[in-house]
């Protein structure tokens, strides 16, 4: 059995990730004091308390107690069966989605309930948001409509964006006053003073441009229709073809570590990845088959998920060399976007209002080995 809040020098077994009798005996620590904390640390790695935060109790069938974090669980949205096509976090607890109809959620405890939000966007759907992580937002989408929020997300004023009646797909910023957003026939602004103004910028695209992306100290990636990618290493002033790998294959997304990898997916699968700050670009098996990849994110610590058509769902832990299929809670469902708060948790949404949301731990805690701590993934 687990030990109990009140014995003393007690010897605490710690396991690696399994239930119902698995995992792996990682050694043990002697407890010298009443009462358990809830987190423990050694040789660098933490682990978290069986027993704290269970919500799914006790499975008999594995002598375990179920941990259902680390597992996509559904999360009400408030979108109801409205589309939600762009979600992304401050980092530190506060998140906001947007979809159809300028419909706008925003959450202020790390994901776990959303309240309604005024976008000022009408009956425009919301493509695409972003943060500098300093409390001012940019929330863009159709007929050129460009939403701006200097407090973190609870009101939103009125942003000429450039871009006339064209839609904007993709809005991405370097947290230090540089924004840059993106759309249909290759239009590009760009902003220099924290998205108060913007200025036409020469994409280099003919065609739509649906993801950016930046490493936040210059370099910037842009990717859309027909395996277009281009790249600028002056904080987007401008933009030069690049290789993408994905031939004619449209490519729907790109995500950087910050630290000079990339990965962009797009549809039939197709995901390519860059290891030299986006210059050049191999194939790699994304484990999507032939399903299109809509959204890439990643903690900047080796861990990416990408997710798209069908609820598919994909998973690296070495930084986007290889993936692993992920229950997403989608089903069918298409996912449309995912973000992270680079510290465990991660929310994806898409069609029908549906969101899920993982706070980045997995497993089931082994009870019948008297394990009493278990490690994070």
């Amino acid at each position: 059995m687990a030990y109990q809040i009140g014995d003393y020098n007690m010897t605490i077994k710690l396991s690696d990730l399994g239930g119902g009798g698995g995992g792996t005996a990682l050694g043990e620590i002697t407890r010298l004091w009443q009462g358990f904390p809830d987190d423990y640390a050694r040789d660098g790695q933490k682990f978290l308390r069986s027993g704290f935060a269970i919500t799914s109790g006790w499975d008999a069938s594995l002598d375990a107690f179920i941990f259902p974090a680390g597992v996509w669980s559904a999360v009400t949205s408030g979108f109801g069966s409205t589309f939600i096509r762009s979600i992304a976090t401050d980092q530190a607890g506060v998140w906001v989605a947007g979809g159809d109809s300028g419909t706008m959620r925003r959450s202020t405890n790390n994901g776990a309930s959303w309240s309604a939000v005024t976008s000022g966007f009408g009956s425009a759907s919301i493509r695409s948001i972003a943060t500098d992580n300093a409390g001012v937002w940019v929330a863009v989408g159709d007929s050129g409509v460009m939403r701006r929020s200097t407090n973190n997300g609870v009101t939103w004023s009125a942003v000429t964006s450039g871009f006339g009646s064209a839609q904007i797909l993709s809005v991405a910023t370097d947290e230090a006053g540089v924004w840059v957003a993106g759309g249909t026939s290759g239009t590009m602004t760009r902003s220099t003073n924290n998205g108060v103004t913007w200025s036409a910028v020469t994409s280099g695209f003919g065609t739509a441009i649906w993801s950016i992306a930046t490493d936040q100290a210059g370099v910037w990636v842009a990717v859309g229709v027909s395996g277009t990618m281009t790249r600028s290493t002056n904080n987007g002033v401008t933009w030069s073809a690049v290789t993408s790998g994905f031939g004619s294959t449209s490519i729907a997304s790109i995500a950087t570590d910050e630290a000079g990898v990339w990965v962009a997916g797009g549809s039939s699968g197709t995901m390519t990845r860059s290891t030299n700050n986006g210059v050049t670009w191999s194939a790699v098996t994304s484990g999507f088959g032939s399903t299109s990849i809509l959204s890439i994110a990643t903690d900047n610590a080796g861990v990416w998920v990408a997710v798209g058509s069908s609820g598919t769902m994909t998973r690296s832990t070495n930084n986007g060399v290889t993936w692993t299929a992920v229950t997403s809670g989608f089903g069918s469902t298409l996912i449309r976007s995912i973000a992270t708060d680079q510290a465990g948790v991660w929310v994806a949404v898409g069609s029908s209002g549906t969101m899920t949301r993982s706070d980045g731990l997995s497993f089931g805690i082994d009870t019948g080995n008297d394990v009493d701590y278990v490690r994070y993934l």
